[in-house]
């Protein structure tokens, strides 16, 4: 996948270097980080390939972004479902990788994009970051039905949820796609009838970490935040200390924070 296809983020060799070994303990306790990342330790032991060299100017809690959730979101929209300008584009969850999803549709050109939450407060948020609309799920039928008559050209889940990602599947048109960004379980499944798949001729796909390749990415994505195409400081909607981080958490869960900054 590194070479041959292009697709570094798609690399297995990490699955093999950590071989369920979990490299963190507390106590006597083995901590499981995700993806095999630094659990919020402030030192950690990692290849060459993954310490990406950053400008001068470029600010810690900036680039701190861009290491994940921008790259995910933006990237997903950018580099997997690769969106066309002028086109439909609908989002489902408003946190920062479906924030960071609706910036990448708004740098991509998409005339009309459509944030979905359930958290009303996140509707006028989303419209900062470059949504042209937002709803709650309920009212997504008629909404849908108005800007587009048959359905958005590119939807994008940002939860992880089945049903989320359903409602992905049945916002697009004919011919369109839907890009699934959310975590969901292993154990949780989302169907399809055969009739369907054949005659909508859709693209139901996946994104993993946004298709990027960091070695030149997040060079891009910086140049774009430079550039002023890309709003990173609003992102952060709290910056807390390494003490504070159970209540970061406790935000993420709420839903009461774009993205937390935590500072050691």
């Amino acid at each position: 996948n590194c070479v041959d296809r292009k697709q570094p983020h798609l690399c297995v060799m990490i699955q093999f270097a950590i071989a369920g070994v979990p490299r963190f303990t507390r106590g006597d306790e083995q901590v499981f980080g995700m993806a095999g990342t630094g659990t919020f330790a402030e030192q950690l032991i990692l290849p060459q390939e993954a310490a990406i060299k950053i400008d001068d100017d470029v600010p810690f809690e900036i680039a701190s972004l861009i290491g994940c959730g921008v790259s995910t979101g933006v990237g997903a929209v950018i580099n997997t479902a690769k969106v066309e300008p002028g086109s439909s584009v609908v989002v489902f969850g408003c946190g920062g990788v479906g924030i960071s999803a609706i910036q990448g549709a708004r740098v991509a050109g998409a005339a009309k994009i459509v944030a979905v939450d359930l958290n009303p407060d996140k509707h006028e948020v989303a419209k900062s970051f470059g949504a042209t609309h937002a709803c709650a799920p309920d009212d997504l039928a008629a909404l849908q039905a108005e800007l587009t008559g048959d359905g958005f050209d590119y939807a994008f889940e940002a939860i992880g949820l089945p049903v989320t990602m359903r409602a992905a599947y049945d916002a697009v048109r004919r011919g369109g796609t839907a890009c699934i960004i959310g975590v969901g379980g292993m154990d949780k499944e989302v169907s399809f009838n055969g009739f369907e798949i054949f005659f909508g001729e859709k693209t139901f796909m996946g994104s993993y970490y946004g298709s990027v390749d960091v070695r030149s990415d997040f060079k891009r994505l910086l140049d774009l935040w430079k550039a002023g195409q890309l709003d990173l400081e609003s992102m952060i909607t709290k910056r807390m200390s390494i003490d504070e981080i159970n209540d970061a958490f406790d935000l993420l869960r709420k839903g009461e924070a774009v993205r937390t900054v935590i500072t050691f």
